[in-house]
């Protein structure tokens, strides 16, 4: 008996292989990746390649969260004395190493955004120079959503990785030297305290930039604990099926079932946190019913009703049903696939936080040129509003929006609303017809009945827009490759178990005495 646990700990405190096979396996991931994105960037040209660039800010932004969640959960523990983490805290430690990356991906949007290239001008409506010119909440908005202020979020995450890079460096120089046993922990400690706060003021900085500001004319205050929940319990799932993998190799033999237990606890928990602030959110702004407000909540509900109701059923009501038993946290094959579920429910939670406002951004953009080019044919007489109503017909475009909704913050101080109230479209190009209501001064032409009824609107479904397609899920997959590729290479570089933490001990012996 004493041989073989001997032989468990010498087998624990080993290195992980990443395997050839494996690594083969996380390279195909990122081919797919690479081919989903050139396949969308060379074929979504009727929509000036919107699905190109929100694709690449999804996951750039998904994966980048994921990694900092991680640095952020080492350091939370860290500085609240946390022992049982310890035997598996190579795992995010690992994770957090994917920052750098995230730093190089983040760089080339920025700079995409910063030099205006073709499609980017659709993510961030502040990036559109007509918008910084009429529009008064952009204009308001400008000191702080800009390209400049945009490009500092390179330095944050900059600023985040020198942290992991400390963090692990000292981390690593424990197993080493066992002098440095107390030593550097307590640098850890140090440093750990130092980026906690840090870290809350940057990333909010930062989810309002990348994610936020494409909604521009809407904010949150809670858009930055929501979004920061939402990798951050991505990050304990993928922490969780990391752990899992290497334990079918024969690796962290201390992991029990308590451990398994106390991330399970963190899922189920920090998924009714999600769903708190979600409900927060989208209550107050009910409830106050402010059109600069509603407008986020009601593109989604109205447009990507399927995504928005998903999302809450896979971040929430599965989670929270499956996860509420005591059993379910310790069984390692129901927790699997919930951490494989509440993964793939973030990343549709994220692709919802972004596609609707982007799409909103193209339709806004495709209806004010396509509004411009009405008025040349209204033939306004001085003392009057008499129009010539061949004005109102609307010429057969091949990208023409399908349906645009109205900019709320007009409604107040506008005496010129158009409201574009349907568009028919169809795969094969046809004309596209639409119905305006012009309301001028008491003066009101209504052209059919149907104009009547607001906010109803013929919506085309597209694929990738809409709902996630192939080449969303393609782009997804070449990422987690990356990602996996980036953590098991890090793991590769150090014992799975580290040698001299001063927490070890009680880590391989964390039990619970009862159950609730």
């Amino acid at each position: 008996m004493g041989a073989n646990h001997h032989s468990s700990a010498i087998h624990d405190n080993s290195n992980f292989v990443f395997s050839s096979k494996m690594k083969l396996f996380t390279v195909i991931l990122i081919v797919v990746g690479v081919l989903s994105l050139a396949l969308t960037y060379f074929g979504d040209k009727e929509h000036e390649n919107i699905r190109f660039w929100t694709n690449f800010l999804h996951n750039s932004v998904f994966f980048t969260g994921i990694s900092f969640a991680s640095l952020f959960f080492l350091a939370t523990h860290t500085v609240a004395w946390g022992g049982w983490q310890t035997i598996f805290k190579r795992v995010p430690e690992a994770m957090m190493m994917f920052l750098p990356f995230g730093l190089v991906l983040m760089s080339i949007l920025a700079v995409a955004v910063y030099l205006d290239l073709p499609g980017t001008d659709y993510l961030y409506l502040w990036s559109d120079e007509h918008a910084l010119e009429t529009d008064k909440l952009v204009i308001h908005k400008s000191a702080f959503l800009n390209p400049t202020n945009y490009m500092l979020t390179i330095a944050v995450i900059g600023m985040w990785a020198l942290f992991a890079m400390m963090i692990r460096r000292l981390s690593l120089q424990q197993d080493s030297d066992s002098s440095l046993r107390v030593k550097n922990y307590e640098k850890i400690h140090m440093w750990a305290a130092i980026f906690l706060p840090i870290a809350g003021f940057s990333s909010a900085y930062a989810i309002w930039q990348w994610v936020m500001s494409v909604d521009t004319h809407w904010y949150s205050t809670l858009f930055a604990w929501y979004a920061t929940v939402s990798v951050w319990v991505t990050a304990i799932c993928f922490i969780y099926l990391i752990i899992t993998y290497l334990h079918t190799l024969g690796h962290f033999q201390y992991f029990t079932k308590e451990h398994r237990h106390d991330l399970g606890k963190y899922i189920f928990g920090f998924s009714v946190f999600w769903t708190y602030l979600w409900f927060s959110q989208f209550m107050l702004i009910w409830y106050a019913n402010n059109g600069e407000e509603t407008q986020y909540f009601f593109l989604r509900f109205e447009q990507f009703k399927p995504i928005f109701y998903l999302n809450i059923i896979m971040n929430f009501v599965i989670p929270f049903l499956t996860l509420m038993m005591n059993s379910a946290k310790r069984a390692k094959g129901t927790l699997v696939f919930m951490a494989i579920f509440v993964i793939f429910g973030h990343w549709l939670d994220y692709y919802q936080m972004i596609k609707p406002g982007v799409w909103y951004n193209y339709e806004h953009a495709q209806h004010a040129k396509h509004e411009s080019h009405d008025h040349k044919g209204h033939d306004h007489k001085d003392g009057d509003h008499n129009h010539d109503h061949d004005g109102h017909k609307h010429s057969s475009v091949q990208n023409e929006p399908r349906a645009v909704f109205t900019d709320f913050q007009d409604h107040n101080d506008s005496s010129h609303v158009d409201s574009l109230a349907a568009h028919d479209s169809t795969e094969t190009g046809s004309t596209k017809h639409a119905t305006v209501q012009h309301n001028h001064g008491d003066n009101h032409h209504s052209h059919t009945d149907e104009a009547h009824e607001e906010h109803q609107h013929a919506v085309a479904f597209h694929m990738g827009i809409h709902f996630p397609g192939l080449l969303e899920l393609g782009t997804m997959l070449g990422f987690l490759g990356l990602f996996l590729f980036v953590t098991f290479s890090f793991l590769e570089k150090a014992t799975l178990t580290p040698k001299n933490d001063p927490y070890l001990e009680e880590s391989k012996h964390h039990h619970v005495w009862y159950d609730l």
